[in-house]
């Protein structure tokens, strides 16, 4: 893998170092005795392979102005800086305003990248690579912020981030909804057996 990431790094492509088109963060420390609320918290279990899971999210209550520096806005790319599985996903606006937990770093693009643009590189296998480079942690990870900021992301045109980003959100739909019609049809012949038996 270091001799892939190694020619990827040293190669003629055009990269854009991701610390110069982002705006970083670190999400909030939300305890867990602050009762339910008006405000949603994303934590590292609501991130999925297939996004977040915005159904489940643990609600608080907290001063608005202790978290204005925090709200996440559509297309942030969040991050598993800590826990045992890299993770990264991209927000989607909710109705209710909504927070990433202490242990997601937010990466806001700016005008160059989208957030599913960055999404995708990191999950490639030199994507992949390079995060492994900026997590110091040994049992679980434990990511560098300085050092994922220097990561070089292949530079591309808005409109083919865009073309990407579209073919990928409609095979995500059709993948959700073949996934959905499975469920029902499972569910239906678990019934229909069960029926048979009594």
């Amino acid at each position: 893998m270091d001799e892939c990431l190694e020619s990827y790094l040293n190669n003629d492509i055009k990269k854009i170092i991701l610390g110069e088109v982002v705006e970083c963060f670190k999400g909030k420390a939300v305890s867990s005795k602050v009762g339910d609320g008006e405000f949603a918290l994303i934590n590292l279990s609501d991130m999925t392979l297939a996004g977040i899971n915005y159904q489940n999210l643990r609600t608080f209550h907290l001063e608005r102005r202790q978290l204005l520096r925090y709200f996440l806005e559509d297309g942030d790319v969040l991050i598993a800086s800590k826990g045992t599985v890299k993770k990264v996903c991209v927000f989607q606006k909710q109705k209710r305003e909504v927070v990433a937990s202490s242990n997601i770093t937010v990466l806001r693009p700016l005008d160059k990248l989208r957030g599913y643009y960055i999404k995708f590189f990191l999950d490639s296998d030199i994507g992949q690579g390079l995060l492994d480079r900026a997590d110091h942690g040994k049992d679980v990870i434990n990511l560098s912020t300085k050092e994922l900021l220097e990561i070089p992301v292949p530079a591309m045109p808005l409109v083919k981030q865009d073309y990407l980003i579209n073919q990928y959100l409609r095979g995500l739909s059709e993948y959700q909804r073949k996934i959905k019609r499975a469920e029902q049809e499972w569910h239906h012949l678990q019934n229909d057996i069960e029926k048979s038996i009594y």
